[in-house]
Protein backbone atom coordinates (compact mmCIF):
# COMPACT_ATOMS: atom_id res chain seq x y z
CA UNK A 1 0.00 0.00 0.00
CA UNK A 2 2.89 2.34 0.85
CA UNK A 3 4.45 1.64 -2.54
CA UNK A 4 1.19 2.49 -4.32
CA UNK A 5 0.94 5.78 -2.46
CA UNK A 6 4.48 6.74 -3.41
CA UNK A 7 3.80 5.86 -7.06
CA UNK A 8 0.65 8.05 -7.15
CA UNK A 9 2.55 10.92 -5.55
CA UNK A 10 5.33 10.67 -8.14
CA UNK A 11 2.79 10.70 -10.98
CA UNK A 12 1.09 13.78 -9.50
CA UNK A 13 4.36 15.68 -9.17
CA UNK A 14 5.43 14.78 -12.72
CA UNK A 15 2.07 15.96 -14.04
CA UNK A 16 2.49 19.32 -12.36
CA UNK A 17 5.90 19.81 -13.95
CA UNK A 18 4.56 18.76 -17.37
CA UNK A 19 1.68 21.22 -17.12
CA UNK A 20 4.13 23.99 -16.25
CA UNK A 21 6.18 23.18 -19.28
CA UNK A 22 3.12 23.39 -21.51
CA UNK A 23 2.08 26.78 -20.15
CA UNK A 24 5.50 28.38 -19.76
CA UNK A 25 7.05 30.35 -22.66
CA UNK A 26 10.32 28.67 -21.84
CA UNK A 27 12.19 32.04 -22.02
CA UNK A 28 12.96 31.61 -25.74
CA UNK A 29 10.34 34.01 -27.16
CA UNK A 30 10.78 37.78 -26.81
CA UNK A 31 8.04 40.17 -25.78
CA UNK A 32 5.35 40.83 -28.37
CA UNK A 33 6.08 43.61 -30.79
CA UNK A 34 4.45 46.93 -29.94
CA UNK A 35 2.61 49.27 -32.25
CA UNK A 36 4.56 51.38 -34.75
CA UNK A 37 5.50 54.53 -32.91
CA UNK A 38 8.36 56.38 -34.54
CA UNK A 39 10.96 56.88 -37.24
CA UNK A 40 14.68 56.96 -36.58
CA UNK A 41 17.75 57.82 -38.66
CA UNK A 42 19.79 54.64 -38.38
CA UNK A 43 22.44 55.90 -40.83
CA UNK A 44 22.91 59.64 -40.34
CA UNK A 45 23.88 61.96 -43.22
CA UNK A 46 27.59 62.66 -43.37
CA UNK A 47 29.45 65.73 -44.56
CA UNK A 48 29.82 66.12 -48.32
CA UNK A 49 30.59 68.68 -51.02
CA UNK A 50 28.04 70.57 -53.06
CA UNK A 51 26.37 68.54 -55.79
CA UNK A 52 27.88 65.24 -54.60
CA UNK A 53 25.88 62.29 -53.23
CA UNK A 54 25.70 62.05 -49.45
CA UNK A 55 27.63 58.94 -48.40
CA UNK A 56 27.10 56.50 -46.88
CA UNK A 57 23.48 56.28 -48.01
CA UNK A 58 21.06 57.77 -45.47
CA UNK A 59 18.83 55.13 -43.85
CA UNK A 60 15.57 55.67 -41.97
CA UNK A 61 14.00 52.86 -39.94
CA UNK A 62 10.45 52.39 -38.68
CA UNK A 63 10.56 51.22 -35.05
CA UNK A 64 7.98 49.79 -32.68
CA UNK A 65 7.49 50.69 -29.04
CA UNK A 66 10.29 48.28 -28.07
CA UNK A 67 12.73 50.08 -30.36
CA UNK A 68 12.84 47.19 -32.82
CA UNK A 69 12.50 47.55 -36.62
CA UNK A 70 9.05 46.74 -37.99
CA UNK A 71 9.74 44.22 -40.80
CA UNK A 72 6.16 44.32 -42.07
CA UNK A 73 6.30 48.05 -42.82
CA UNK A 74 6.43 48.59 -46.60
CA UNK A 75 4.85 52.03 -47.02
CA UNK A 76 6.73 55.03 -48.36
CA UNK A 77 9.08 57.17 -46.31
CA UNK A 78 9.86 60.70 -47.53
CA UNK A 79 12.81 62.90 -46.75
CA UNK A 80 13.30 66.67 -47.04
CA UNK A 81 15.57 69.40 -45.76
CA UNK A 82 15.01 70.31 -42.12
CA UNK A 83 17.18 73.28 -41.17
CA UNK A 84 18.20 75.17 -44.31
CA UNK A 85 19.66 78.56 -43.48
CA UNK A 86 21.89 78.40 -46.57
CA UNK A 87 18.91 78.10 -48.94
CA UNK A 88 20.06 74.89 -50.58
CA UNK A 89 18.01 72.46 -52.67
CA UNK A 90 17.85 68.73 -51.90
CA UNK A 91 18.05 66.56 -55.03
CA UNK A 92 17.77 62.83 -55.58
CA UNK A 93 15.10 60.20 -54.84
CA UNK A 94 13.34 61.66 -51.81
CA UNK A 95 10.51 59.11 -51.39
CA UNK A 96 11.42 55.44 -50.91
CA UNK A 97 9.33 52.38 -50.03
CA UNK A 98 10.36 50.69 -46.81
CA UNK A 99 11.95 47.24 -47.08
CA UNK A 100 11.75 45.29 -43.82
CA UNK A 101 10.99 48.60 -42.17
CA UNK A 102 14.05 50.40 -43.59
CA UNK A 103 14.25 53.01 -46.37
CA UNK A 104 17.65 53.75 -47.94
CA UNK A 105 18.21 57.06 -49.75
CA UNK A 106 21.17 56.42 -52.02
CA UNK A 107 21.50 59.53 -54.21
CA UNK A 108 20.71 62.60 -52.11
CA UNK A 109 22.73 65.76 -52.78
CA UNK A 110 22.57 69.47 -51.89
CA UNK A 111 23.58 72.29 -54.20
CA UNK A 112 24.77 74.96 -51.72
CA UNK A 113 27.39 75.00 -49.01
CA UNK A 114 26.10 75.30 -45.45
CA UNK A 115 24.89 73.41 -42.39
CA UNK A 116 21.76 71.28 -42.74
CA UNK A 117 19.52 68.65 -41.17
CA UNK A 118 17.19 66.18 -42.89
CA UNK A 119 13.60 65.45 -41.86
CA UNK A 120 11.94 62.08 -42.53
CA UNK A 121 8.18 61.50 -42.54
CA UNK A 122 5.85 58.56 -43.11
CA UNK A 123 2.11 58.08 -42.70
CA UNK A 124 1.16 57.06 -39.16
CA UNK A 125 4.69 57.29 -37.75
CA UNK A 126 5.30 60.99 -37.16
CA UNK A 127 8.67 62.39 -38.20
CA UNK A 128 12.36 62.27 -37.33
CA UNK A 129 15.15 64.82 -37.71
CA UNK A 130 18.73 63.87 -38.44
CA UNK A 131 21.87 65.17 -36.82
CA UNK A 132 23.31 68.34 -38.33
CA UNK A 133 25.86 67.94 -41.12
CA UNK A 134 27.93 70.24 -43.32
CA UNK A 135 28.02 70.65 -47.08
CA UNK A 136 31.19 72.38 -48.28
CA UNK A 137 32.17 73.95 -51.57
CA UNK A 138 34.81 72.23 -53.69
CA UNK A 139 38.16 73.98 -53.40
CA UNK A 140 39.10 76.63 -55.93
CA UNK A 141 37.28 79.10 -58.18
CA UNK A 142 36.54 77.96 -61.72
CA UNK A 143 34.41 80.79 -63.15
CA UNK A 144 32.97 84.26 -62.69
CA UNK A 145 29.32 85.02 -62.01
CA UNK A 146 27.32 88.23 -61.70
CA UNK A 147 26.28 88.31 -58.05
CA UNK A 148 24.38 91.58 -58.67
CA UNK A 149 23.25 92.27 -62.22
CA UNK A 150 23.26 95.76 -63.79
CA UNK A 151 19.87 97.48 -63.74
CA UNK A 152 18.14 99.97 -66.04
CA UNK A 153 19.66 103.41 -65.45
CA UNK A 154 19.40 106.88 -66.98
CA UNK A 155 22.30 108.17 -69.15
CA UNK A 156 25.22 109.32 -66.99
CA UNK A 157 23.60 108.10 -63.76
CA UNK A 158 25.34 105.64 -61.48
CA UNK A 159 24.07 102.09 -61.92
CA UNK A 160 22.32 101.17 -58.69
CA UNK A 161 22.55 98.89 -56.83
CA UNK A 162 26.28 98.51 -57.53
CA UNK A 163 27.19 95.72 -59.96
CA UNK A 164 28.93 92.81 -58.23
CA UNK A 165 30.96 90.04 -59.86
CA UNK A 166 32.11 87.00 -57.89
CA UNK A 167 34.54 84.13 -58.30
CA UNK A 168 32.62 80.85 -58.00
CA UNK A 169 33.14 77.11 -58.06
CA UNK A 170 31.51 74.67 -60.48
CA UNK A 171 28.30 74.63 -58.43
CA UNK A 172 27.95 78.43 -58.34
CA UNK A 173 29.14 78.84 -54.75
CA UNK A 174 31.20 81.96 -54.14
CA UNK A 175 34.81 81.09 -53.30
CA UNK A 176 35.56 83.49 -50.46
CA UNK A 177 39.29 82.69 -50.52
CA UNK A 178 39.68 84.11 -54.05
CA UNK A 179 41.81 87.26 -53.97
CA UNK A 180 42.37 88.14 -57.65
CA UNK A 181 41.13 91.24 -59.46
CA UNK A 182 38.22 91.54 -61.88
CA UNK A 183 37.68 94.03 -64.72
CA UNK A 184 34.45 95.03 -66.44
CA UNK A 185 33.52 96.58 -69.82
CA UNK A 186 30.60 97.00 -72.21
CA UNK A 187 29.97 93.70 -73.98
CA UNK A 188 26.95 94.55 -76.13
CA UNK A 189 26.73 98.25 -77.01
CA UNK A 190 23.10 99.24 -77.34
CA UNK A 191 23.68 102.85 -78.34
CA UNK A 192 22.64 104.20 -81.75
CA UNK A 193 26.19 104.47 -83.12
CA UNK A 194 27.76 101.75 -80.99
CA UNK A 195 30.17 104.15 -79.31
CA UNK A 196 28.91 104.36 -75.73
CA UNK A 197 31.35 104.76 -72.86
CA UNK A 198 31.30 102.92 -69.55
CA UNK A 199 32.61 105.29 -66.88
CA UNK A 200 33.78 104.52 -63.36
CA UNK A 201 36.33 102.16 -61.88
CA UNK A 202 36.33 99.36 -64.44
CA UNK A 203 39.80 97.81 -64.38
CA UNK A 204 41.35 95.47 -61.81
CA UNK A 205 38.77 95.89 -59.08
CA UNK A 206 39.91 93.98 -55.96
CA UNK A 207 37.80 91.16 -54.58
CA UNK A 208 36.69 91.00 -50.95
CA UNK A 209 35.64 87.51 -49.85
CA UNK A 210 35.58 86.54 -53.53
CA UNK A 211 33.39 89.46 -54.69
CA UNK A 212 34.35 92.59 -56.67
CA UNK A 213 31.98 95.56 -56.28
CA UNK A 214 31.72 98.19 -59.03
CA UNK A 215 30.08 101.05 -57.19
CA UNK A 216 30.38 103.96 -59.63
CA UNK A 217 29.58 102.62 -63.11
CA UNK A 218 27.59 104.70 -65.59
CA UNK A 219 26.89 104.73 -69.35
CA UNK A 220 26.70 107.99 -71.26
CA UNK A 221 24.26 107.16 -74.09
CA UNK A 222 20.67 105.95 -74.26
CA UNK A 223 20.08 102.51 -75.65
CA UNK A 224 18.16 101.78 -78.83
CA UNK A 225 18.27 98.04 -78.08
CA UNK A 226 20.00 96.80 -74.89
CA UNK A 227 23.34 96.78 -73.13
CA UNK A 228 25.27 93.96 -71.51
CA UNK A 229 28.47 94.10 -69.47
CA UNK A 230 31.32 91.60 -69.64
CA UNK A 231 33.50 90.81 -66.62
CA UNK A 232 36.87 89.10 -66.87
CA UNK A 233 39.78 87.76 -64.87
CA UNK A 234 43.06 86.56 -66.36
CA UNK A 235 42.72 83.07 -64.87
CA UNK A 236 38.95 82.61 -65.22
CA UNK A 237 36.33 82.92 -67.94
CA UNK A 238 34.64 86.06 -69.21
CA UNK A 239 31.02 86.25 -68.04
CA UNK A 240 28.28 88.35 -69.66
CA UNK A 241 25.57 90.09 -67.68
CA UNK A 242 21.82 90.09 -68.18
CA UNK A 243 20.32 92.64 -70.61
CA UNK A 244 19.57 96.13 -69.32
CA UNK A 245 18.66 99.47 -70.88
CA UNK A 246 19.63 103.11 -70.55
CA UNK A 247 16.35 104.87 -71.38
Amino acid sequence: MKTLRLTLLAVLVAGCHFDKLLNDGGGGAGPPRGAITRLAFTTEPGGTTTGQAITPAVQVTVRDSNGDPVPTFADSISIALGSNAAGGTLSGTRTVAGANGVAAFTNLSIDRAGSYTLRATASGTGSATSSAFDVTAPPGATRLIFATQPSNTAPGATISPPVQVAAADDQGNIVTSFSGTISIAIDHDGSLLGNATLAGTTNDAPTVNGVATFSNLSIDQISVSYYTLGARNAQLNTVVSAHFTVP
